[in-house]
């Protein structure tokens, strides 16, 4: 009897633990509108600078989206968390009514070249900084992405 209340203890325990990593999981990227404050290679600031409409998402059920805006354009990308939350993923959106665009909206642009592997050196609950040598446009050279919640 007493190793059958320890066992159900035990499994009390994982399961609520692991509830509360997936609640908190959820917040690692709240969604609404985030304000990028700064995006700049090797310490030379991009002339325009996106905003990220992030929408909500369950990080272990889909892959996670954000429209990477300016004033009168967009682009889709991905994005993700891993390694507890100490790597950000990016990656554009390959949408076949997109590719008319490519070549001609810098958003567009943008969202290929800032596309990579970030170190999360930031990460608030409404402010978070990536910094990366390994994105598609900009190999070799440090890629900082500054963002803001509203």
């Amino acid at each position: 009897m007493k190793k059958l209340t320890l066992l159900l203890i035990a499994t009390a325990f994982l399961f609520s633990a692991c509830d509360k990593n997936k609640r908190a999981s959820k917040q690692l990227m709240k969604a609404g509108n985030w304000e990028v404050k700064e995006l700049s290679v090797d310490g030379v600031n991009q002339t325009l600078i996106p905003t990220w409409e992030i929408q909500d998402c369950d990080i272990y059920e889909t892959v996670c989206e954000g429209t990477w805006s300016s004033d009168t354009t967009k682009s889709k990308f991905y994005w993700q968390f891993n390694d507890k939350a100490q790597t950000f993923t990016i990656s554009r959106v390959v949408a076949p009514e997109d590719c008319g665009d490519f070549y001609t909206e810098e958003v567009e642009q943008q969202t290929f070249k800032f596309s990579g592997d970030y170190d999360v050196t930031k990460n608030k609950r409404k402010s978070k900084t990536f910094e990366s040598y390994n994105t598609l446009g900009f190999e070799g050279q440090k890629v900082v992405i500054h963002v803001e919640v509203d």
